[in-house]
């Protein structure tokens, strides 16, 4: 059943129902400052995530509108939303009504941060950093600030946030960057402070919002080998600790011979696939079960041309391998096609 905006309820429920089915954000933001400390709806209860990536610079927009209406006309029922980016928290008002209007459309509140790639903290506190041997803030590459995995006044600053964000109705908290540097990075790794942190989080977010979900997302190469990469992501050892661990299994990250293709974008099942089937092993090797596993997937252009049947071929090796936990669709631009959630398996 295709989904609409009953546009008389406002009529008959007042300001309340104009901020969660107004077409229009100016309406949402006159009206926030008196619904922002309403009442939480309450959280979704889903068995399988099927959810698509926004960030905060769309969920402001009136696309966000198309957004949820493609949401609701369709399988997903879930949106991963960037509450904190590589240049800082994104946390305000308006994400936070966005949330409550989720909650109460029945869609799955996800919230993204950056863990350790932080910009924004690390100006502002650039004690925090990973550092240059003369005791300036390290750059990635890309001339992107890093907090230091290992210091602990960091943990506790990463925490507050994380805390905040559960505390604005969020069903789950997805870590991203939850690793050392890869690009330019010559110092130390230790898989270890990645576990620590790893279990540091959870035991005092779970204290006070024991039913909002931890995730943390790993690349999808970590599934191909016993090791940590040299980036601190043991992936067996974090799914013991994490509600669901996300691998990005994006097709167009593998390097050409990866599966003995060539371009192995061009692939995306068997790509998808053949990951999941060698991070089981891996798993089952380490005597970890491999059921908490739910997988980012590629909708962007990048190694290929891809089509709505690619999108949907990476979710069909995730059913087929036997994962339960469901999905979410990266893409960038967060220009969804509607095809791909009409036919999936």
């Amino acid at each position: 059943m295709k989904w609409t905006f009953w546009l008389g309820l406002p009529l008959l429920l007042g300001a309340a129902a104009l901020v969660f089915f107004s077409p229009s954000y100016d309406q949402i933001l006159v009206a926030q400052l008196t619904e922002i400390e309403q009442p939480l709806p309450p959280l979704p209860q889903i068995d399988q995530v099927k959810a698509i990536y926004v960030t905060a610079a769309t969920a402001r927009t009136d696309y966000m509108e198309d957004l949820i209406k493609l949401i609701k006309n369709n399988e997903l029922n879930a949106v991963v939303i960037d509450v904190q980016d590589e240049s800082g928290e994104r946390l305000d008002d308006q994400l936070k009504i966005l949330v409550k209007r989720s909650r109460f459309l029945n869609i799955f509140p996800i919230a993204r941060l950056t863990v350790f790639q932080d910009n924004g903290l690390v100006k502002k506190m650039p004690n925090l950093a990973i550092k240059n041997s003369d005791g300036s803030p390290w750059r990635d590459r890309g001339g992107r600030y890093w907090l230091d995995p290992e210091n602990k006044t960091g943990w506790e600053h990463i925490l507050k946030f994380t805390k905040e964000v559960a505390a604005a109705g969020f069903g789950e908290i997805n870590f991203d960057y939850i690793r050392y540097p890869t690009d330019g990075y010559k110092g130390d790794v230790k898989s270890e402070v990645i576990l620590d942190f790893s279990r540091f989080m959870k035991e005092n977010l779970k204290k006070e919002y024991p039913e909002v979900k931890l995730t943390a997302d790993v690349f999808g190469y970590a599934l191909l080998r016993s090791y940590d990469l040299g980036i601190g992501q043991s992936v067996p050892e974090m799914a013991k600790i994490f509600d669901e661990v996300c691998p990005m299994v994006y097709p167009s990250h593998y390097d050409a011979g990866n599966f003995n293709f060539k371009n192995p974008a061009d692939h995306p099942y068997e790509v998808v696939y053949e990951t999941l089937k060698k991070g089981k092993e891996i798993f089952e090797q380490q005597g970890v079960l491999f059921t908490n596993i739910r997988p980012w997937i590629q909708d962007f252009n990048l190694g290929a041309i891809y089509t709505p049947e690619m999108v949907q071929a990476q979710m069909k090796a995730i059913t087929d391998i036997g994962l339960t936990r469901g999905w979410m669709v990266w893409n960038p631009r967060n220009k969804y096609r509607e095809a791909i959630f009409e036919i999936s398996n």
